[in-house]
């Protein structure tokens, strides 16, 4: 979808070029994640909904935590499809 400028907006922007954001994109660093769990107080079991979720690279951290009771949405389907080529 284009802007009233004539642009791309930003949300489809990733999307049109998800295996080239999944290949440069830095990973996200496992201290991150020990941070997020101990300032929510998550428990493994906890749902946990991750809106935007890409090529799915939070999503693979937190799993590598041990956390799986997760639930993603992600409209870009390029992105979607990336998730399930590239994890």
């Amino acid at each position: 979808m284009k802007s009233e400028d004539g642009n791309l907006e930003n949300k489809e922007t990733f999307n049109l070029v998800a295996d080239v954001y999944e290949r440069y994109r830095p990973l996200y660093p496992s201290e991150m994640f020990d941070d997020i769990f101990t300032y929510l107080n998550l428990n493994k079991e906890d749902s946990i909904l991750e809106i935007g979720y890409g090529t799915g690279q939070a999503t693979g951290g937190l799993v590598s935590k041990d956390y799986t009771n997760i639930t993603c949405i992600e409209l870009g389907s390029n992105l979607a499809g990336a998730n399930q080529t590239f994890h």
